[in-house]
């Protein structure tokens, strides 16, 4: 066993259980490591909460806790490796409506609206304005303005597109995302459509 923090080779355990390290000298827990470990590993799956705490024993609320944690992480990820090449080639504006209020025209008030880039073949999503600020229009002139402020630079970028249809699929799975949680969702689902990794050492 190493340091989770610095990977260093030499540990001093101590009596509470606990782990020191001999270089950077921090504490940490084994126990707690691997429990990080094992929902990290099951949130990767896909496995929902209610699984991992079931599978593990581990307390639901716990669960969902640290899964949020994850779910930062993924989003600091994401936003990483966009600064780091920012290679923007094309992009495009996304409107999303759950499919089971997409009949309704009043679901407008409450879409989600975001920008899709690609940069060097990978995804990167930025929120736009809360159509809440448009509750005092009608939901055609809403329809009509969007069309015309429509924010679009793409010529044959499958990439985009595709990204869209898996956020689609990927976003049913959850119920009830609160507004203000949904940038991590969108976010998760950016951090798994690129493929990115993430390590037990990167969320202690």
């Amino acid at each position: 066993m190493s340091c989770v923090y610095c990977d260093h080779y030499i540990l001093y355990k101590l009596k509470d259980g606990y782990y020191k390290c001999a270089k950077c000298k921090r504490k940490f827990s084994p126990k707690k490591i691997d429990r990080k470990a094992k929902i990290l590993h099951a949130f990767l799956l896909e496995y929902t909460p209610s699984q991992i705490a079931e599978k593990f024993g581990f307390a639901y609320a716990s669960v969902v806790k640290e899964i949020g944690h994850i779910r930062e992480v993924m989003a600091k990820i994401c936003e990483d490796e966009f600064l780091k090449k920012n290679e923007i080639t094309e992009f495009d504006e996304y409107l999303y409506i759950p499919k089971t209020n997409k009949k309704d025209l009043k679901s407008i008030y409450t879409a989600q609206n975001f920008l899709t880039i690609d940069y060097g073949g990978k995804i990167y999503n930025i929120l736009l304005n809360d159509m809440k600020v448009y509750e005092n229009m009608d939901p055609e002139e809403i329809k009509k303005l969007l069309r015309q402020s429509h924010i679009i630079k793409i010529k044959q970028n499958i990439n985009i597109p595709m990204f869209w249809e898996y956020f689609e699929n990927f976003i049913t799975k959850f119920k009830g995302i609160k507004k203000d949680k949904f940038f991590y969702y969108l976010k998760e689902a950016e951090f798994r459509f690129n493929k990115f990794k993430i390590e037990v050492k990167d969320i202690v």
